[in-house]
């Protein structure tokens, strides 16, 4: 797989989810927009990198619009574009290159290509998922979650707590408070990783599976 090359298309996508999320809030009548800092993999890096050095001040508004939403104006809208490419890029970039790793890894093995991209991705998921729930407790997160994730178990939670009543204190719903709510010590931080490389493998596997299907049905 072409790094570079998946790292744009990666790009690309990001930039264009970031798009559709100030549109809906435009669509809607909202006045801000929300600004996910999920799959951020360089922005995660660098907000914890600016945070050893001390500069939590300047970042007050980054970390406001990050929870309670941007307001949405040409230039909010350039940026969130912009950094939505960059870091949809680097994420895409180490996909593929763990993609590449694994094919060294296992060549010559009966491994089938949709595994080894879902594994690939949720590396990559589970780093920045890491990122992101170290960044809530450096920065003190005023929110205690996210409200709605495009993420298999998320909607797997979802259609669950839909269905029944989850009992308060049982394993499921153990389960569900590591999942949604920002962690507040090293361990939920350690969960959250681990939630989002589950997450990244069962997207990724599914995702791959399905585009090479298609891709088989269109070959001529």
């Amino acid at each position: 797989m072409n790094a570079i090359k998946f790292g744009l298309y990666t790009g690309i996508l990001w930039a264009g989810a970031s798009l559709l999320l100030i549109e809906l809030s435009i669509l809607n009548g909202v006045p801000t927009a929300w600004v996910e800092l999920d799959f951020r993999f360089l922005t995660g890096i660098v907000l914890i990198i600016l945070h050893s050095f001390d500069m939590d001040a300047y970042l007050s508004t980054v970390i406001s619009y990050s929870q309670l939403g941007m307001p949405v104006n040409a230039l909010n809208t350039i940026i969130a574009l912009i950094t939505g490419f960059i870091d949809g890029y680097v994420s895409g970039f180490f996909i593929a290159i763990f993609y590449n790793m694994f094919s060294i890894i296992f060549e010559g093995k009966r491994f089938p290509a949709a595994l080894k991209f879902g594994i690939a991705t949720g590396i990559v998921l589970g780093i920045c998922s890491g990122l992101l729930a170290l960044i809530s407790m450096l920065y003190n997160f005023e929110i205690t979650s996210f409200d709605f994730a495009i993420r298999p178990v998320f909607l797997a939670f979802l259609t669950v707590s839909n269905i029944t009543q989850i009992p308060e204190g049982s394993l499921l719903s153990s389960a569900m408070e590591s999942y949604l709510l920002f962690p507040h010590g090293y361990g939920s931080v350690i969960e959250w990783a681990l939630w989002g490389l589950v997450d990244g493998f069962i997207g990724g596997a599914i995702l791959s599976f399905l585009f090479l299907k298609t891709k088989g049905l269109l070959r001529p």
